[in-house]
């Protein structure tokens, strides 16, 4: 017999982690869709009641989730010496190609929610304050934005249009070479 909310263990330890490992989980075995708050805590083994202490709805979840991937997006740029334009854009596309569920889910917020919330906003300016060092030319502050959001928007359209189907590849490396390709003959990377 299946077992009710009241019966489900309330506590589990780390329980906002468990949660966010489940839904990353989620997106990493192809779902294109975040579970509901409910489906997460049936996933993990607790009530959903439990979970509604973190997340207040399934767009809270959604913050939280797209921070955890913009957090694991600034893993895969590298930092000090190894920080340049190009390394940026290359871990920009390796993680979009490596977890493309996470990463549709990480650009479907708003952009105002992406900087001004409490999550994903910090991590979200980590990237940015990554690329924007890198892409740092001398140039000053507007010229940097402008080939950080050019190589990104580039970057972003092309992998986007791979997904749709719509730029075919025999492969997804060979469609990583191409739109790495691009992006080193649009300029905005050096």
């Amino acid at each position: 017999m299946p077992k009710s909310d009241s019966d489900q263990p309330y506590h589990h330890g780390s329980l906002k982690e468990a949660a966010l490992a489940a839904a990353v989980a989620c997106l990493r075995k192809g779902d294109e869709e975040l579970p509901t708050v409910r489906e997460l805590a049936a996933e993990i083994g607790v009530s959903h009641r439990a979970l509604y202490r973190y997340f207040a709805d399934k767009d809270a979840l959604k913050r939280a989730v797209a921070g955890e991937g913009f957090a694991l997006l600034a893993g895969r740029i590298p930092v000090g010496a190894d920080l340049t334009a190009l390394s940026v854009i290359d871990g920009f596309l390796r993680f979009a190609f490596d977890e493309p569920s996470l990463y549709r889910l990480m650009f479907s917020l708003r952009s105002t929610a992406l900087l001004a919330e409490p999550v994903p906003g910090p991590q979200v300016r980590r990237v940015i304050g990554l690329a924007t060092q890198a892409f740092d030319d001398g140039a000053g502050e507007v010229a940097v934005r402008n080939r950080v959001f050019s190589a990104w928007g580039l970057a972003h359209g092309l992998f986007d249009l791979w997904r749709a189907g719509a730029l075919r590849a025999a492969s997804p490396e060979l469609a990583y070479d191409f739109i790495r390709a691009r992006i080193l003959e649009s300029g905005s990377v050096d």
